[in-house]
């Protein structure tokens, strides 16, 4: 499942009812510690707790969703526990931008959730990428080609 590549938490949570609607409550670790912001868009996809143990793909395939799970958050932890981006200046890849930022700039992720920031793009558009500067938390980059 390729979205996976891009999680950026998981958590459990209960649906509650607040002021006319409902409400998933984010562990304030997820914020803190995590690579999720306050005031940011997400897509949220939810499943029964006792439920994630397999997941049917589109294609009709069965997927071991908690073993996917599991490694993409070891890649995370990984990650953090190095401290260091998962890339660095001068790599080349491949992305699609998947938002805007505050100043106009395309958002394209990174595995595990490392955020590029890429100049001149817009969401949708596939580019292949120069990281020119490599921060702890995001990057910046430059456009080599559309794809």
């Amino acid at each position: 499942m390729e979205f996976l590549d891009s999680l950026l938490c998981m958590f459990t949570s209960r649906v509650s009812r607040r002021n006319g609607s409902y409400t998933l409550e984010i562990p304030e670790q997820e914020i803190e510690v995590g690579s999720v912001g306050e005031g940011r868009r997400y897509k949220v996809a939810l499943f029964e707790a006792r439920e994630v143990e397999s997941i049917e793909g589109a294609d009709g395939s069965s997927a071991d969703f908690t073993g996917q799970v599991a490694e993409a958050q070891q890649r995370a932890d990984d990650s953090k526990e190095l401290d260091q981006p998962p890339i660095d200046e001068g790599d080349i890849r491949e992305v699609e931008i998947e938002d805007l930022g505050e100043k106009g700039d395309g958002i394209a992720r990174i595995p595990p959730g490392y955020v590029v920031f890429v100049e001149n793009t817009s969401p949708g558009d596939r580019v292949r990428i120069k990281i020119s500067d490599a921060r702890d938390n995001f990057a910046f980059a430059e456009v080599i080609s559309q794809l």
